[in-house]
Formats: C-alpha cells, structure tokens, sequence
C-alpha cells in the first residue's frame, strides 16, 4: 500500500522541512529583536517595571466570622 517514495517526494519533504525550520529560526530572532526594540523606544526597562502591590496585614474578626484588612494606625496586639 506504501510501497517505496520517489526520489522527488523526498527532495521535496526535505526542502518543506529544510523552509519551515529556517523561517522558524528566522521569525523567533525577528520576534526576540523586536521585543527589545519595543522596550528601549518607549523607555521601559527594569526602573520601570510595574510595582509589585503592597503587602497588607489581616486580623480574623469574630463578628463576621472573615478576615478584615488591619488599619495602619491601629494598635498591635
């Protein structure tokens, strides 16, 4: 049912390989290099990196039965 692939069927399979290996490599180096273009053109860079949210500190509160958001200025137990 298989038999033997002509000479040609495999010349062409190896150059469809060959083409979509090298524009595999090709479009990952484009894509990396303009990745860092994008970056210096608009002045971002690790200073400008976005903040990570700031930590807060939880009490458990007996009447709702959750955890609540402790108050700056709230005395420490």
């Amino acid at each position: 049912m298989f038999g033997f692939p002509s000479l040609s069927k495999l010349l062409v399979l190896v150059l469809i390989v060959g083409a979509v290996m090298i524009g595999y490599r090709l479009f990952g180096r484009a894509a990396a290099q303009g990745g860092k273009q994008r970056d210096s053109r608009r002045g971002r860079g690790p200073a400008a990196a976005p903040a990570e949210p700031e930590a807060v500190d939880t009490v458990y509160d007996a009447e709702t039965d959750t955890y609540v958001v402790r108050e700056k200025n709230a005395k420490q137990d």
